[in-house]
């Protein structure tokens, strides 16, 4: 186990030290501009090293060999987690390659963020002022027609320009006899300047000569500028010296042809070790030779400079093209053409991504501001080192765009539509009508009226009542219509973004007489409706009354209907209760359509109204009863013989009656439940016509007490 773990350790330790050998190996590469060497070492360090340096040098390297979709994602990856201690430069380089690749949206968002963030509103506004700039130059549309010339290779062909009845241009070195030596920033060969015969530019490079050895050496010869008499070329060529970083610095050479030959190959003076002076151009007098240095003094990576070349072949001191040309970015290979209108490649002003031609027209003797020279000779990669024929309108320019045949290639260019560069503009045209007849109305004054409610211009229609303002996109604006006698009208719009479209402002005036005679007439309708909703209302109110008061007697009808159906519903249960007492009790009966209480007789004796105790006996069935069912009301029914007078027998039999109720009363029953009633001789059961005509038990037949329900609830 012992035996294990020191071997684990002793790889480990060789692993972490060829890990370190690999990254200074890598950063070597990459300090002196071996990119493509320094690329394959860092990506094998990324699964245990992804430091804030390591990411830089590889984004770069990918930057300086022009992957930029690695490039993107390597900056993107160094932004997002070591944004707040990465230099600005990285965050434009990661816009930079957005841009390569065609993501141009989040490529702005990656600067505006920026800014925001450094509270820097003055850079915010420019660069939205930039964006704005770059779709007013991308609206021209395609200003060129362009062809990829047949002598481009894989490797790199740029700077061409047509001398008499050849082309000019620089490239990778071309069938060397010896092992050539590669450049380790790109590894490819080094690069030498070339003719090939302009009738012959479809034969591919096999016809293109080198420039003899006086001129193409070991190093690199590139960018060119040569003599209307062709008796003196200028040309870059890098310097054998290099830097404390290993780094060979780029120099303007001079040669003169002499006896068919060019000799006398010197520097200039204004070069040095320390920095590159490079990409050489004259002007059409040939008195000042215009290049591109890196120079301390600058505004930038590398500026544009001019220097007098004097009668005596000696030159003046570099002046810097100022900052309207030059930026904090870089600014190479210038090009005069033949009224002087300069032309360079740029990344510091508003591009469409890395360099891309501008030019600034020569006015008098100043250089106005430089525009973007437009589509397709610009895109999204390096576009550079752009020459045009006599006339302008025709030349070569270089670019590495993607869709090339590999690395820089050369393109033919024709102009065929003009640089015009305008701001987004649209139109709102109307007319100004009548709203009552719809006639135009000329002679109206319309204003148009920016978001601040500024009026901004003004416009008198015209006899067709017309008008028309041009405007700016994606804008908002109010379209204000007056004239005399008629209302003030007005309409809000906002522009969008498509160009040159047309906004319908038209706008109707209310006349103030037609108004007025409205407002008369919509009064007389106020009124009349007004006076129509009163009487409707009190219409309203007589309906809804009767439909209440009708509703109320339906509602009654209803109610007595259910009354009397509940009334039924209980009466028939009353009845029904009833009828199940009598046949339950045996001392109730019907008896002539009247319900009794059937007891044996309660006879009184004569003249007397007390009861006697047999009848008492007889009513104690009464009071079992009525406690039984305390919903019977019981009339007690007294009765006499006829003997005697009528009136003594009434009261004799109220007597008797009321001695019965007593006792029922004394006994529990409630004396509202008991009527007594004397009926005296009224209503004899036995009719006797006199005293003499019925037997004694006639008369005691007559002189009964009879129990009747009168009430049963």
């Amino acid at each position: 186990m012992k035996k294990i773990l020191i071997i684990i350790f002793v790889l480990s330790s060789v692993q972490h030290l060829f890990a370190q050998d690999e990254l200074k190996r890598a950063d070597t590469y990459f300090e002196r501009a071996f990119y493509s060497d320094a690329i394959p070492l860092y990506e094998q360090l990324l699964p245990t090293n992804k430091s804030s340096k390591l990411i830089k040098n590889l984004a770069d390297s990918h930057y300086n060999t022009f992957d930029m979709k690695s490039a993107a994602r390597w900056y993107g990856y160094l932004v997002d987690n070591y944004g707040d201690t990465v230099d600005e430069s990285y965050y434009f380089k990661l816009n930079q390659s957005l841009k390569a690749i065609g993501e141009n949206e989040k490529a702005h968002q990656v600067l505006l963020d920026l800014y925001i963030t450094q509270n820097d509103i003055t850079r915010a506004d420019q660069l939205k002022k930039d964006i704005a700039y770059l779709d007013n130059v991308s609206a021209i549309g395609e200003r060129f027609a362009i062809e990829n010339l047949a002598i481009n290779t894989p490797t790199s062909e740029f700077g061409a320009a047509k001398v008499d009845s050849n082309l000019v241009y620089s490239a990778s070195r071309k069938n060397s006899k010896t092992l050539p030596k590669l450049y380790r920033w790109n590894n490819q060969n080094y690069l030498d300047i070339y003719t090939h015969p302009t009738d012959k530019i479809n034969s591919g490079d096999s016809l293109s000569v080198g420039l003899p050895s006086s001129v193409n050496s070991k190093l690199h010869e590139g960018t060119f500028a040569i003599t209307k008499d062709r008796k003196t070329l200028y040309f870059t060529r890098n310097s054998k010296q290099r830097t404390a970083t290993k780094v060979s610095n780029l120099k303007i050479y001079k040669a003169e042809w002499i006896n068919g030959n060019w000799k006398n190959i010197t520097p200039l003076p204004f070069n040095s070790d320390d920095f590159s002076t490079e990409h050489p151009a004259l002007n059409a007098d040939e008195s000042n030779l215009y290049f591109a240095s890196d120079r301390e003094g600058g505004f930038g990576g590398f500026d544009l400079y001019s220097v007098t070349i004097k009668a005596d072949g000696l030159y003046g001191n570099p002046t810097n093209l100022g900052q309207h040309i030059n930026t904090d970015k870089k600014e190479q290979f210038p090009f005069l053409d033949a009224q002087d209108n300069l032309y360079f490649a740029s990344n510091g002003h508003p591009g469409f991504g890395l360099l891309d031609v501008f030019i600034a027209k020569k006015t008098g003797s100043d250089l106005e501001s430089p525009d973007n020279l437009g589509l397709p000779v610009n895109s999204g990669y390096d576009d550079f080192s752009l020459w045009t024929d006599l006339e302008g309108k025709t030349g070569y320019f270089s670019s590495n765009r993607p869709t090339g045949k590999g690395s820089d290639d050369i393109y033919a260019f024709s102009e065929t539509k003009p640089l015009l560069i305008e701001d987004c503009k649209q139109y709102i045209d109307g007319t100004l009508i009548d709203l009552t007849t719809g006639m135009p109305l000329a002679n109206g004054q319309i204003n148009l009226i920016n978001a601040d409610g500024k009026v901004i211009e003004t416009l008198t229609t015209k006899k067709d009542a017309s008008f028309k303002f041009m405007v700016e996109c994606s804008t908002g604006y109010r379209i204000e219509g007056k004239k005399d006698g008629y209302e003030a009208n007005f309409k809000s719009l906002r522009t969008n973004e498509a160009r040159n479209a047309i906004k319908d402002g038209s706008l109707t005036l209310f006349s103030v007489a037609e108004h007025e005679k409205q407002k008369a007439l919509a009064l007389d309708r106020e009124k009349e409706e007004a006076e129509k909703l009163v009487s409707l209302q009190v219409e309203r109110k007589l309906v809804a009354e009767k439909a209440a008061e009708e509703k109320r007697i339906q509602r009654e009808k209803e109610t007595k209907a259910q009354e009397k159906e509940a009334q039924q519903i209980a009466e028939k249960k009353r009845l029904q209760s009833i009828e199940e007492t009598i046949q339950k009790e045996k001392a109730i009966v019907k008896k002539d359509e009247k319900i009794i209480i059937q007891t044996e007789e309660i006879h009184f004796d004569y003249s007397l109204w007390y009861l006697r105790r047999e009848s008492r006996e007889r009513l104690a069935t009464v009071i079992e009863i009525m406690k039984a069912n305390p919903g019977i009301v019981l009339e007690i029914g007294t009765h006499t013989d006829i003997r005697g007078n009528a009136d003594y027998n009434r009261d004799l039999s109220q007597k008797r009656a009321d001695a019965a109720k007593e006792f029922l009363v004394d006994n529990g029953i409630a004396n509202s439940r008991v009527i007594a009633k004397g009926y005296g001789e009224s209503k004899p059961l036995v009719k006797c016509a006199t005293e003499e005509s019925c037997s004694e038990e006639d008369h005691e037949w007559n002189r009964r007490c009879e129990l009747v329900v009168v009430k049963w609830n």
